[in-house]
């Protein structure tokens, strides 16, 4: 491939930014990106219920996710975001294709075992990952991955070891899982929570005090990492934001960005 130096061109924000936003279970992942312009929800779960959106019928399997992309990628429409609802339950469409081809129902003993069922895996979601940049490159549209999260013990060579929450998929100690896959492709990573503070029970024992966690009701979007919980993103966003599209976007644009 030939190049000249009229090739080269500005880069920030010349595309809307992919988002991947995590959290627990029911905390307003779906609902944070139905509020985005003009979404679309390809399904891999169904949890829109009570959601006023629009979405494809529920995918069954891995070529339905690859048929619906197709979609938003060549046909005609005004949909101005994309959204993959959940990305663990596309893991599992992913691990029942690769286990299908041989008839077997265990990832790791695909593909002859010894985990290279995994990266049979991780090719598919290569896939998917560059079908999703070229609807944001051709279409100019949002991506929004929503995936749910659980708890990794971290082994920090220079200290003790700690939890932290991560996204819920494949993340051997080699790192190179579908997890960090993930997680090096978005723009902005944001981990979504329900803001809490610890009571103390009123039980009359305080030599044996016990203690309670107490939801305020606010729920929010970190866009920064911490020591508990995997974020961050490439634009210079900091802290976190009430879990709403229309504080989130105003936060992107305070931080001087456009699209």
């Amino acid at each position: 491939m030939a190049f000249s130096m009229k090739d080269a061109a500005k880069t920030k924000n010349k595309y809307p930014p992919r988002i991947v936003v995590h959290g627990a279970q029911k905390v307003g992942k779906s609902s944070f990106f139905a509020g985005a312009p003009k979404p679309i929800f390809v399904r891999t779960e169904d949890g829109l219920n009570g959601i006023d959106t629009n979405a494809f019928p529920l995918c069954q399997t891995l070529s339905d996710v690859g048929e619906q992309l197709n979609l938003i990628l060549n046909e005609d429409h005004d949909y101005k975001t994309l959204v993959i609802d959940s990305a663990d339950w596309l893991e599992k469409l992913i691990h029942s294709y690769v286990c299908s081809i041989e008839g077997i129902t265990n990832i790791a003993k695909a593909s002859g075992g010894f985990g290279k069922g995994y990266i049979d895996a991780n090719n598919h979601w290569r896939k998917i990952l560059d079908m999703l940049d070229e609807i944001n490159k051709r279409r100019l549209m949002y991506i929004g991955v929503i995936c749910h999260s659980r708890i990794f013990t971290f082994n920090d060579p220079e200290s003790e070891p700690y939890d932290v929450y991560k996204m819920k998929l494949h993340s051997p100690k080699s790192g190179d899982g579908s997890c960090e896959m993930l997680a090096e492709w978005g723009d902005i990573i944001g981990f979504a929570q329900k803001e809490v503070f610890v009571k103390q029970k009123e039980s009359g024992h305080n030599d044996n005090p016990s203690f309670q966690a107490v939801s305020t009701g606010s729920h929010f979007l970190n866009l920064e990492g911490t020591a508990a919980f995997l974020a961050g993103n490439r634009y210079g966003i900091k802290g976190r934001v009430p879990l709403n599209w229309i504080d989130f976007h105003n936060a992107f644009v305070a931080s001087g960005n456009s699209k």
